[in-house]
């Protein structure tokens, strides 16, 4: 009986012949933006204050290829990876779009965000001498599709 039993076992798998072709489906590609980080602007950030580093960032659409306008505070979220020894955690205060369109020129759509050290309960951090490397994301629907880190010394 346990000759049949493997016998049935073995006739229920498909054999693949040499000259057969086997489809596989492809899954779908995801295409999906990508944020440009443009220029960072240490001054007037310094050791001892905690003043904004401006870092202009642009988001591509990975369909179009063009730039993504019309995004606010809620469209970008921040991690900090590496700070100098002792230093704070680095947040988003404000995010300014900048539009310009020149003739005969694509509309350009780049953002500027302030980021500053956190504050805990009223304590405003402020920045020390050292390195900071932050991952930037672009959040759409609560969803993050994008990141881009990046790093600048204080």
């Amino acid at each position: 009986m346990l000759i049949v039993a493997v016998s049935m076992v073995n006739a229920a798998l498909p054999a693949i012949r040499p000259s057969q072709t086997v489809a596989v489906k492809p899954y779908p590609q995801l295409i999906a933006p990508s944020i440009n980080v443009n220029l960072i602007k240490i001054a007037p950030a310094s050791p001892g204050n905690s003043e904004p580093v401006n870092v202009g960032v642009k988001v591509i659409s990975g369909v179009t290829h063009q730039d993504i306008c019309g995004l606010d505070a809620s469209n970008f979220d921040m991690d900090t990876l590496a700070v100098p020894p002792g230093g704070p955690a680095i947040v988003i205060k404000n995010v300014y779009p900048i539009s310009s369109v020149a003739i005969n020129q694509p509309v350009s759509c780049d953002y500027w965000l302030y980021i500053v050290p956190t504050s805990y309960q009223g304590n405003q951090y402020t920045w020390l001498t050292g390195t900071y490397t932050l991952k930037l994301y672009y959040v759409e629907n609560g969803q993050q599709l994008a990141n881009r880190t990046f790093s600048f010394r204080v």
